[in-house]
């Protein structure tokens, strides 16, 4: 393994609950392994992005080449939506064999249970983001600052969503029923248009999101 291909020693794990002594794998890996896992990064500002406490999630955030966390709203007042109000506690863990890279960029899995090696809470996740939105490790791309293309590609990915997570018809799942609602309230006009399409329709544009990233 060369030095550009080593782990690095310390990862983060960010939760809205507090005073956990061992992380327990429970979130769905991202529609690749069914299996539970826990999300870890070793980037600290990333982790407050998944101090989480809806039981649906609505990741629109990345990591730079730099490690510059980018959070894009698809929505206007997004970032307050989810982040005001919010306290939790970020997870420190040192390394092991049990965890592994994925193929989002500083985002690691581990499957079994981790034991904490520190606990830092964090009494107003959306205060502390703005301090790193502030100091330059987060960049905050509001809905109203995107152009045009941003936001057609934005169209495109809600409707896409909508058909790959099946919310149409979210059968007696709690995650999609609740992400379902989610989806309607917020992107009423784009919900309309996937009801609306064809067979054909879909299929044209799953197509084309997979020559898009190379499937």
């Amino acid at each position: 393994m060369s030095d550009k291909e080593k782990k690095p020693g310390i990862f983060y794990h960010g939760s809205y609950v507090k005073g956990l002594k061992t992380l327990q794998p429970y979130s769905k890996s991202h529609n690749t392994i069914k299996k539970p896992v826990i999300y870890l990064t070793p980037n600290e500002t990333l982790s407050l992005f998944y101090i989480w406490k809806l039981i649906y999630k609505f990741v629109t955030f990345s990591e730079d080449e730099n490690g510059v966390v980018i959070y894009k709203e698809w929505y206007n007042n997004q970032f307050e939506d989810f982040y005001e109000g919010l306290s939790g506690s970020v997870y420190e863990c040192k390394d092991g064999p049990c965890i592994y890279g994925t193929h989002i960029a500083g985002v690691y899995n581990c499957d079994i249970p981790l034991d904490v090696s520190r606990e830092t809470v964090i009494d107003d996740v959306c205060k502390e983001i703005k301090k790193r939105i502030n100091d330059g490790s987060v960049i905050l791309q509001t809905y109203s600052s995107l152009s045009p293309e941003d936001k057609e590609k934005i169209e495109n990915d809600v409707v896409r969503s909508i058909h790959m997570q099946r919310l149409l018809n979210p059968g007696g799942s709690e995650y999609s029923t609740a992400s379902a609602a989610f989806y309607r309230e917020h992107f009423p006009v784009l919900w309309r248009r996937a009801e609306k399409m064809s067979e054909d329709e879909i299929k044209a544009m799953y197509d084309e999101w997979k020559k898009s990233v190379g499937i």
